[in-house]
């Protein structure tokens, strides 16, 4: 692996050819993290202070040092990458005290986006603060977002940043990243990017299916889990009481898988109760009432999935060589 440090401009600045072990972790949901041991020598120790910059060559991703740890003549330096960083960023679109959510209606993949743009880049919000400006991300533009899925009326809390982002795509199964584009002398490029994976199982025919077998001896070191101790097949969402004197007048939001609905012991259930739904996010309007109490559901069932996960080794080269 051959890492690097960057400067403020993104800029290359260090080589980083002497180290014990490097662990980097690039994930669907864009918290990577970095673990990296050097020696604990004056060099090391000024290359690697906490705030800087790493990159990896081959990756478009940057992960920032925000722990370092010294013993035993070992220099131990952990961080993550730049979208967990967007915690120092907070949401807020009202200057009321009392104000605790942001009320909007898109799909999951440009949600994303607009969280970004409007907290992070336009220089208008956060409201309720003196200077919003300040909080704009120099050079952080839109590479694209999965415009999948209809749309959703969101009530997202007032609170950081990539919690609000991770608990959308972890919700909608939408992968999240921050990549650099490009650095200059003259200025650089950062780009987030919502996406969504490609099914390249043998239970399609619109992409070319990628296999990974004990067979054929490319998967190894196998793990496998199941477990539906979560699963949910049906939700009910409830609101709080009578906002706008109008939730007697409609049905709970709903929820439920797709195709045919199981009965009995294979009917999980659940109900929830959405006490943060007010009075200004209603608007008097049964319908919008009705619209977000819907989104609640779905996003509920959405977050008790049956889970299955296979781990395994890949191996990267043939073992067999014909002849």
């Amino acid at each position: 692996m051959e890492l690097f440090t960057l400067d403020r401009k993104f800029l290359k600045q260090y080589e980083i050819d002497k180290f014990t072990s490097v662990i980097w972790t690039e994930r669907y949901y864009g918290d990577g993290e970095i673990e990296l041991v050097v020696p604990a020598t004056l060099e090391m120790i000024q290359k690697l202070p906490v705030g800087t910059f790493v990159g990896l060559v081959g990756s478009k991703e940057i992960m920032m040092i925000d722990t370092a740890d010294s013993e035993k003549g070992q220099l131990k330096v952990t961080g993550a990458g730049l979208l967990p960083w967007l915690n120092n960023r907070f949401i807020r679109t009202s200057a009321l005290h009392e104000d605790r959510y942001w009320n909007f209606a898109g799909a999951p993949g440009w949600a994303l986006w607009a969280i970004i743009y409007y907290m992070c880049i336009s220089g208008t919000y956060p409201l309720g603060v003196p200077n919003p400006a300040s909080f704009v991300i120099p050079g952080l533009g839109l590479g694209g977002y999965d415009g999948s899925g209809a749309s959703v009326n969101f009530a997202v809390p007032f609170g950081p940043v990539y919690d609000a982002l991770r608990a959308i795509a972890t919700t909608y199964e939408i992968g999240i990243k921050i990549t650099l584009e490009s650095a200059t002398d003259t200025g650089y490029s950062l780009a987030f990017w919502s996406y969504k994976g490609l099914d390249r199982t043998t239970g399609q025919t619109l992409n070319p299916p990628v296999r990974f077998s004990p067979q054929m001896d490319t998967l190894t070191d196998i793990k496998e889990l199941q477990s539906i101790s979560s699963y949910k097949t049906l939700v009910y969402s409830f609101c709080p009481p009578n906002p706008d004197g109008i939730a007697d007048t409609i049905p709970p939001g709903t929820s439920q898988i797709s195709g045919p609905q199981p009965t009995g012991f294979d009917l999980r259930a659940e109900m929830t109760f959405e006490e943060d739904i007010t009075t200004d996010m209603v608007g008097g309007d049964p319908a919008t009432l009705q619209s977000i109490l819907n989104s609640r559901a779905q996003m509920a069932l959405s977050n008790a999935r049956f889970v299955r996960a296979v781990d395994g080794s890949i191996v990267p080269l043939h073992q067999v060589q014909y002849g």
